[in-house]
């Protein structure tokens, strides 16, 4: 384990920061940082009825209704992705944190690497591609056991 480590729990809609501490006891958890994005259905995002286009530009004039070329939920989610790593990068830059653990579904895991500019990337020290967002902090220690020493 590493001193000022960091471990972020997320899946599209839901990120939580945890500081590993380590006293006489062993390794603990801190909630460190929360954050949730606007949860709504793709209805709910989107405009209410689709755009609308010509089939034939310069010819026969015929309209019809375009649907979205991006689902609004998973455009929602990859906002909030990019949230996640601007804040992160954030605290990296002001030397908040050394080493950095990510925990996030397969999609969201290629998000968060896409988006990560490379000084945060860098400091990554493991990824585990599960959604555990839904388990209960004092529980996380039981699903990270044996990766690598990161508790």
């Amino acid at each position: 384990m590493h001193n000022n480590q960091w471990i972020l729990v997320a899946d599209g809609g839901q990120a939580n920061v945890l500081a590993v501490t380590k006293d006489a006891e062993g390794s603990h958890l801190e909630i460190v940082h929360e954050m949730s994005a606007d949860n709504r259905p793709s209805h709910e995002i989107a405009s209410d009825k689709p755009g609308r286009g010509f089939a034939n530009p310069g010819g026969n004039q015929q309209r019809h209704a375009m649907p979205p070329s991006t689902d609004p939920h998973r455009h929602a989610q990859d906002e909030f992705v990019a949230d996640v790593v601007n804040w992160l990068t954030d605290k990296r830059n002001h030397n908040r944190f050394e080493n950095l653990v990510v925990i996030a579904p397969p999609r969201i895991m290629g998000e968060m690497r896409n988006k990560m500019p490379k000084p945060l990337a860098e400091t990554v020290e493991g990824e585990i591609t599960k959604d555990l967002t839904n388990i209960p902090v004092h529980e996380l220690p039981r699903h990270l056991s044996g990766t690598a020493g990161w508790l």
